[in-house]
């Protein structure tokens, strides 16, 4: 186990943000400079922002919820031997330790992220595609000990830059995942970490499950998955009818469209399915016709 728990791990994330953590000055960067610089060839220095941040935004609590995120994964990985490590997770191709290497890089390349944010220098996520994967593959077959101590220093990592975006408060400021990638406004990175934190450890294909997500993550990532999915050529039209709101979601459909397949269960089983995380256990698919029919086949989530 970790000395002295997650609980005092989440402690010490959270408390990053209140951290005497250097901040640039508003005058040490021009945000609307463009500069090609050498190591990546594109952009190095944040351009004017187009996007506004949302009013509901709020940095110190999203961060408490990454950070509660964080030791429950922690807590997980600290009981994983090496043996456990090596079998399959849910992400096809991939073992345990595949899933918690591409964690530990996940937490390094947003707070590069945040570090743009911070500081308005440029660095991408990652370098590029093939050495995100490179990274991951070389470090998979680590031993636990190994993989653990990775996961909490890159986790401490985050946090830093977090507390660093924090104090500059630019979350309106352009990332990068790639070199060549169209920017997203920063205030966008927590939820991604979050939304990585909770689906990868349902991945690991333990006692942590997708029953175990909150209402306000499944919800946010519900409405992102709808909009992702949308237009999808590999996608038949269809409807989502989750119990618990009594609500109909149309996916390439409109939601009162009768003449489509509707798939019925609770919302968390909806998700799930439709990330590809649950074979769809207590959904129910209801034929046009009536009566039951196979769950459709869906896309890759990629």
């Amino acid at each position: 186990m970790l000395d002295g728990g997650s609980d005092k791990f989440c402690v010490s994330l959270y408390s990053q943000v209140r951290a005497p953590v250097p901040v640039f000055s508003s005058g040490s960067w021009n945000r609307s400079m463009w500069q090609r610089g050498p190591r990546y060839g594109r952009v190095t220095r944040v351009t004017d922002s187009t996007a506004t941040v949302p009013p509901s935004f709020d940095a110190v609590a999203e961060l408490a919820h990454i950070s509660e995120a964080t030791g429950h994964l922690l807590t997980t990985a600290s009981e994983l031997t090496d043996e456990d490590l090596r079998g399959p997770s849910l992400c096809a191709g991939w073992t345990r330790g595949h899933v918690l290497t591409h964690i530990a890089r996940n937490a390094d390349g947003l707070a590069n992220l945040l570090n743009t944010a911070a500081t308005g220098k440029v660095t991408p996520m990652y370098e590029s595609t093939a050495k995100r994967n490179a990274d991951i593959e070389a470090g998979s077959s680590r031993d636990a000990a190994a993989l653990l101590a990775d996961l909490l220093e890159s986790a401490e990592r985050f946090a830093q830059a977090y507390a660093a975006a924090v104090r500059a408060d630019r979350w309106d400021t352009p990332v990068y995942r790639l070199p060549d990638a169209e920017p997203y406004p920063a205030f966008k990175v927590p939820g991604k970490r979050l939304t990585e934190l909770l689906i990868h450890h349902v991945d690991l294909d333990l006692d942590f499950t997708p029953a175990h997500w909150s209402d306000a993550f499944t919800d946010e990532c519900f409405a992102a998955t709808l909009e992702r999915f949308q237009g999808h050529e590999g996608l038949a039209p269809l409807r989502l009818d989750a119990e618990e709101e009594d609500v109909v979601y149309g996916l390439n459909a409109a939601a009162d469209d009768a003449s489509v397949l509707t798939v019925r269960g609770p919302k968390r089983a909806l998700l799930a399915w439709l990330l590809g995380r649950a074979s769809g256990d207590g959904l129910v698919a209801e034929l046009p016709e009536g009566g039951r029919g196979p769950l459709p086949e869906l896309p890759s989530w990629g």
